[in-house]
């Protein structure tokens, strides 16, 4: 099987060629990355998938008005981003959605980690409860900080991708993620304390 980034290289590609076969292939490519975005930013599962949904049938609209030379260049990832990004600030907007706690129970999609053999049991549940805390403590931060640390940590988007994605200058980035971790970081140390 080819590494993932290869075949998402070549998406593009397949989709300027025949948008109707291939893009199925990237709403595979990209479905559970979205939605994980999402449910960072609303917290809600039905929500997530609803805006991802959304996501995807503006992506294909879009896609289908946009001559195959563009198609061929664009950057799908950061491009997919920001469709889901602005369809949350709609929804947020009109009061659809309401930003509430992520679902933290032992069923939650976003806890699952994926079994590579090789972590012993203690520290696979140490992970767990890392990653449930750190999930807990990201929903608690200002918007602005949530969707900046989420993207960067959690999407692996570069700061130039992320400013792309928000509309905002590089500096006001990596500003918003060092000062959401530096919030992070404060309410850790004060949970410590206590």
């Amino acid at each position: 099987m080819e590494p993932r980034s290869e075949q998402l290289s070549d998406v593009p590609e397949l989709l300027a060629t025949d948008l109707d076969r291939y893009f199925q292939q990237l709403v595979l490519s990209f479905q559970q990355r979205l939605y994980a975005f999402a449910l960072r930013q609303t917290g809600s599962p039905q929500d997530a998938e609803d805006i991802v949904q959304e996501a995807f049938i503006r992506a294909y609209h879009a896609l289908a008005d946009y001559p195959p030379q563009r198609i061929r260049v664009i950057k799908l990832q950061s491009w997919l981003y920001k469709i889901t990004l602005n369809i949350f600030y709609r929804h947020r907007s009109s009061t659809r959605l309401q930003c509430i706690p992520l679902d933290l129970s032992e069923e939650s999609a976003l806890l699952e980690i994926e079994d590579d053999g090789h972590e012993q049991p203690e520290k696979a549940l140490e992970n767990r409860e890392d990653l449930r805390e750190l999930e807990t403590l990201l929903s608690q931060l200002p918007q602005q900080y949530r969707v900046a640390v989420s993207c960067y940590y959690f999407e692996e988007l570069s700061y130039r991708e992320i400013a792309e994605l928000l509309n905002q200058p590089v500096g006001t980035v990596k500003s918003n993620v060092h000062r959401g971790m530096l919030l992070l970081k404060k309410t850790v140390e004060t949970r410590q304390h206590s």
